[in-house]
């Protein structure tokens, strides 16, 4: 006599339905496998759609133990084992010997393995979610990206809507890549999360999205005819919209928004969705401009900081032996400088004062002007001459360089008692000597080769005597420059007209006199004021 399944047990396939086979494919990888791992044990997990909600703690489960074990089992697992009766595990089966026994603690083993890939997977994709959309902002023609986390979520956010205005279903952002060949999915609503993993394909053939390159928008109401092929629709349903996407009239990319069922599309329904598309353009240009900001304030403050510690390093106005008085100016129209000036009391009493400036005017030069200032303090408190100071640093400089470390310095002694001193220059600042009864140059621009310029630093030198009521002053090359600086004249009466002036504030007049001229290059001077 032969055995019959009851009724309750039979699976009746029902119609094919294309609507239903296409919901199928979007199912996604993880809640297919649980189905299969429910047909294949016979046991199902209680779990929350797509993710596992706990794990099976396996150090409880103990497969002689029965009824209340089991129960505090799966309290203690997290995951919920139960029978899976009258689901579609046995189709197929002619009879109830056939069906496949699973033990408990076998399903609860491999449950524990699944959950653990299911789990990872989702983070995957949730990374990879996040990544996609931080590469479709990149397409946008600024140089920084928003947080990908929130940036993934608007354009979610933005297909719902325009899925919405268009009485579609389902939605996919492509972007172009660098060479405009081959479209990518960055972002998706509707559709698994699994499809952002797919290779870019190809836009030559595509019809759909070399259409709407050309003419914004185009409306497919048939794409299961006989020019499906040429259409090249990425996903496999009967109706679709296909917009462009551009920034600045620049086109980055293509929306596509897809129908489950055959649909006639209008003209209203493809102007909602351009404007959906241009939604998301702004949004993914907004989108890098706020990091741009953020980064721009980063590196501001960053840079603010750094032009206030050089500010630190520069010494004050003072007097810095009886009868003398020392100061300097820099003036630089960017937030850092590339020049500075010091002055020391050497150990033997000796005033010694130093100009330098780095050739290069960005950042690195600010960094080649520390590296210079670090190396005149390294060398100043042992015996030398004002050579030998040019000659030090110019191998410091030499000895670091990475690329072309060129500074100019002037440097120079004075002795306090007598007036007596000698200076040497290298590279483009200029010096001279003023009273009242007029002016005498001590260095002239470009005498001598700038320090690290050269591998044997040659310095032009000479010595001098400052008379009571004299001044010494050295400028660099921008205060005498040709098109916004001073003329060697105009410097030269500027310095000794204000020395017959109550205190001599040269540096002060020779501010005024610039005051006129665009400020184009860096300024820097300093002087040594020997009072009457």
């Amino acid at each position: 006599m032969t055995k019959h399944i009851p009724s309750y047990l039979r699976l009746h396939s029902g119609s094919k339905n294309p609507a239903e086979s296409i919901s199928h494919l979007t199912i996604d990888p993880v809640s297919r496998f649980w189905q299969a791992y429910t047909s294949a044990t016979g046991w199902r997990i209680d779990q929350a759609h797509g993710r596992v909600r706990g794990r099976v703690n396996r150090s409880v489960v103990n497969p002689v133990l029965v009824g209340a074990s089991h129960a505090s089992a799966e309290e203690a697992s997290g995951l919920s084992l139960r029978p899976a009766m009258g689901v579609p595990m046995m189709g197929g089966v002619d009879s109830l010997d056939e069906v496949p026994m699973v033990s408990r603690e076998m399903a609860e083993n491999l449950a524990v393995a699944a959950s653990d890939l299911a789990n990872q997977y989702q983070d995957s994709l949730e990374a990879i979610r996040r990544q996609e959309a931080e590469l479709a902002a990149s397409a946008v023609s600024n140089e920084s990206i928003e947080k990908g986390s929130r940036l993934s979520d608007k354009l979610q956010s933005l297909l719902r809507q325009a899925i919405a205005a268009t009485g579609s279903d389902r939605a996919a952002i492509y972007m172009l890549d660098e060479q405009t060949t081959s479209l990518k999915m960055r972002a998706c609503y509707g559709l698994p999360t699994s499809r952002l993993v797919a290779a870019p394909r190809s836009l030559r053939g595509s019809r759909g999205d070399l259409e709407s390159l050309v003419s914004d928008v185009v409306l497919i109401d048939d794409l299961a005819g006989s020019l499906s092929a040429t259409w090249n629709s990425p996903e496999d349903y009967p109706s679709a919209i296909v917009v462009r996407l551009e920034d600045e009239d620049l086109p980055i990319g293509t929306l596509w928004i897809w129908s489950d069922d055959a649909k006639s599309y209008t003209d209203r329904d493809g102007a909602a969705a351009q404007l959906a598309s241009a939604a998301i353009a702004s949004e993914l240009s907004k989108s890098k401009l706020s990091r741009q900001r953020h980064r721009w304030n980063v590196s501001s403050n960053s840079i603010q900081t750094a032009a206030q510690w050089q500010m630190r390093q520069l010494p004050p106005a003072m007097e810095i032996a009886p009868n003398y008085v020392v100061d300097g100016w820099t003036e630089s129209p960017r937030p850092w400088a590339c020049s500075w000036h010091a002055w020391e009391i050497l150990p033997d009493g000796t005033i010694a004062i130093a100009l330098a400036e780095a050739e290069q005017t960005q950042l690195d030069g600010a960094m080649i002007a520390a590296t210079a200032r670090a190396a005149f303090a390294a060398h100043c408190h042992y015996r030398h001459n004002v050579t030998d100071m040019l000659s030090r640093v110019s191998d410091s400089l030499w000895q670091t360089n990475t690329g072309d470390q060129i500074v100019s310095m002037l440097y120079a002694h004075l002795d306090p008692e007598t007036g007596e001193g000698q200076i040497a220059s290298a590279g483009s600042i200029q010096a001279i000597i003023a009273g009242s009864r007029g002016f005498r140059p001590l260095c002239s621009g470009h005498q001598s080769d700038p320090l690290a310029s050269r591998i044997d630093c040659r310095v032009a030198s000479s010595s001098f005597r400052l008379q009571a009521g004299e001044v010494l002053v050295a400028v660099n090359e921008a205060v005498l420059d040709h098109n916004d600086g001073l003329s060697q004249s105009a410097w030269a009466d500027v310095v000794r007209e204000s020395v017959t002036c109550d205190g001599a504030p040269v540096l002060s007049a020779i501010r005024r006199a610039l005051a006129s001229k665009e400020l184009g290059k860096e300024r820097a001077g300093m002087m040594l004021f020997r009072k009457p």
